[in-house]
């Protein structure tokens, strides 16, 4: 699997989990079913991002609206995910090693994976017209910082190798 594959895929995965996650807890925060241990895990998420992209009140009730309509899709493809990853771990950690066990269960996570790109790119279509011009350009520079960062952490781990250490 080539570098750009790889990377592809961590951005790929890390911007779904990152949204769903977002959008799962904005919805259940609003729905008020975190227990006692997380209940200002939310909110922190919440309010970093209406920070970052300086969300007025309106816009905030606007896109928590959007994510509670989404909330039980939302739940349902993090359950998948959660699931679909463990099941690959544990693929993996089996001894004796099963090739077609461990692909089996990469290609499930592939296919939950595709499933909440589909969620993401649906409920950013909703949350678009919410936003600013300058918030959809901000989000796009979140985007290249995080491109950026993997880019980053590619050539020092190739710089590793490359150590001899």
């Amino acid at each position: 699997m080539s570098i750009q594959r790889i990377r592809k895929s961590f951005l790929m995965g890390a911007g779904v989990v990152a949204l769903a996650t977002a959008g799962l807890l904005a919805g259940r925060l609003s729905a008020g079913a975190f227990p006692r241990g997380h209940a200002d895990f939310a909110p922190r998420i919440f309010g970093r991002i209406a920070r970052a992209l300086d969300l007025s009140d309106d816009q905030k009730s606007r896109i928590k609206e959007i994510l509670k309509a989404h909330a039980a899709e939302i739940e349902a493809q993090m359950k998948s995910s959660a699931a679909a990853r463990r099941a690959l771990h544990q693929a993996v950690l089996d001894q004796p090693s099963d090739e077609s066990a461990i692909r089996a269960a990469a290609l499930e996570l592939g296919q939950v994976q595709g499933d909440n790109a589909v969620l993401f790119a649906k409920i950013r279509t909703e949350i678009q017209p919410v936003l600013t011009d300058g918030q959809r350009a901000k989000i796009q520079q979140l985007r290249e910082r995080v491109r950026n960062h993997a880019d980053s952490a590619i050539k020092s781990f190739e710089a590793f190798l490359g150590s001899g250490s």
